[in-house]
């Protein structure tokens, strides 16, 4: 398969190699507040997702093209930490090449985003809607959109101004790539390829959370019983924001365990 364009990819620090893949509508600018104390500990691998931040688009996205876009620019062997969107990029990744993905860290993220009677999760029209929010108002949706992520714990007006800075001067999205985004968390579902994982994985959750519900990661858990799960008790849908050192203790115990 012919690679289409040149993901970026920012490398800091040495040891374990260790990819950081950001969430929708942002890029990896958000990891600001984490690189320092973690890149003691590893080789950072700071990935903007195709068509986000400095990377270029892709002609398709499916979770296939833009996983190989990504493979093509890293070490032949690493962990992959996802945040949200990120996180189902790095699920899927550990699914269809384990023998490149060594762990999987997922970030406030799930299987299938989308609730159904037997899975806890947002409503198929909350997704509809930021599209068709996108295409009125890109910039309006994007800013509305990180006030939801920090919304709920006490550090929630903070946390969303710490983003809004971090993404302050940085290069936007394109809209076919938000578009695209948003039609992957609403359609897809990972559900059993995640059962099937052979590769150790954590899952990282926001008590506050108000786009995955606690309760994913209770189903999660059911799905994958080796995973290992914590949840951030004052964090909503940033913990690595939220909760700094706690955050950076729980990766850098994973990946050394």
């Amino acid at each position: 398969m012919s690679i289409e364009q040149t993901v970026y990819c920012r490398v800091i620090g040495q040891g374990e190699n260790l990819v950081l893949l950001h969430g929708w509508g942002v890029n990896s600018a958000v990891w600001e507040p984490v690189i320092e104390q973690l890149s003691q500990h590893f080789r950072l691998y700071l990935i903007d997702l195709p068509g986000f931040g400095k990377s270029k688009g892709l002609s398709e996205y499916t979770l296939q093209t833009i996983v190989d876009a990504i493979v093509a620019v890293l070490p032949e062997r690493a962990a992959w930490c996802g945040w949200s969107l990120g996180g189902l990029v790095a699920t899927y990744a550990s699914y269809i090449y384990p023998d490149k993905v060594s762990k999987l860290i997922q970030v406030c993220s799930s299987v299938k985003f989308v609730a159904e009677t037997s899975w806890p999760g947002v409503e198929s029209s909350v997704f509809d809607n930021f599209k068709q929010a996108v295409q009125t108002d890109r910039d309006k949706t994007l800013g509305r959109f990180i006030g939801i992520q920090a919304m709920g714990c006490a550090s929630g007006r903070k946390d969303a101004s710490t983003l809004k800075k971090l993404l302050a001067g940085t290069e936007q999205a394109e809209s076919k790539a938000l578009l695209a985004g948003l039609e992957l968390l609403n359609k897809s579902d990972l559900r059993e390829k995640f059962s099937q994982l052979a590769v150790p994985c954590l899952s990282l959750f926001g008590q506050f959370d108000s786009l995955i519900p606690l309760q994913t990661g209770q189903e999660m858990g059911c799905l994958l019983a080796k995973s290992q799960q914590k949840t951030f008790k004052n964090s909503a849908h940033a913990p690595f924001i939220s909760e700094v050192d706690a955050f950076n203790a729980s990766v850098i115990n994973f990946m050394i365990d």
